[in-house]
């Protein structure tokens, strides 16, 4: 074996202290927000110490997000062959991911670190590019070739309506306002804007 592939094989990441991880940052983030909440918090409620965080996540943002915002498994995203159907399913997700406490805690803060520092916020952004995201462009892939979606329209576009709209729903509204009712006249404002 090389010196380099020997360097390569390390010891497996503990997987154990990831999942801890990221629990020790839901509840502090709950309890105390994202301007108070610090590595070494979240390090002591894991059982473990900062070094094995910044091994993980180069910085809060990176961790936080990863906590709060995992990557979607594309297979747990139901496909029901009805664009709108599955527009509004994405809508759903999105109103419940953001409505979450720990989210409703850590967006204005996450915001305001990744918009001054546009390495950061491509970073980040970069690692939610996948699971949704692909998804939908695929999703929408389909709808251009079945007529149901015009071919200009691009899969950044409607995340971000998706994204922006439940952000704005959750922090403005009490969650129980955002019922069945709103949710359809959002697919149907979102279905309008796609189709051909």
């Amino acid at each position: 074996m090389t010196p380099t592939a020997h360097a390569l094989a390390g010891r497996p990441r503990d997987t154990r202290i990831d999942d801890a991880v990221r629990r020790a940052t839901v509840e502090l983030l709950e309890q105390v927000g994202y301007l108070q909440l610090t590595i070494a918090a979240i390090a002591e409620r894991a059982g473990t110490n900062k070094p094995a965080l910044y091994r993980r996540w180069p910085t809060k943002a990176h961790l936080v997000h990863d906590a709060v915002f995992p990557p979607q498994d594309l297979d747990a995203i139901p496909a029901s062959g009805a664009l709108r159907d599955d527009i509004r399913t994405l809508v759903v997700i999105g109103l419940d991911l953001l409505g979450r406490p720990a989210a409703r805690a850590a967006l204005p803060g996450l915001l305001a670190e990744t918009a001054a520092d546009p390495a950061l916020e491509a970073d980040v952004l970069g690692r939610a590019a996948g699971g949704t995201w692909t998804w939908l462009q695929q999703r929408l892939d389909a709808g251009v070739e079945a007529g149901e979606v015009r071919a200009d329209v691009k899969s950044t576009t409607v995340f971000e309506l998706i994204a922006g709209t439940a952000f704005v729903a959750t922090a403005m509204r009490p969650l129980d306002a955002v019922d069945d009712t709103w949710i359809d006249d959002v697919v149907d404002l979102i279905m309008r804007g796609i189709g051909p």
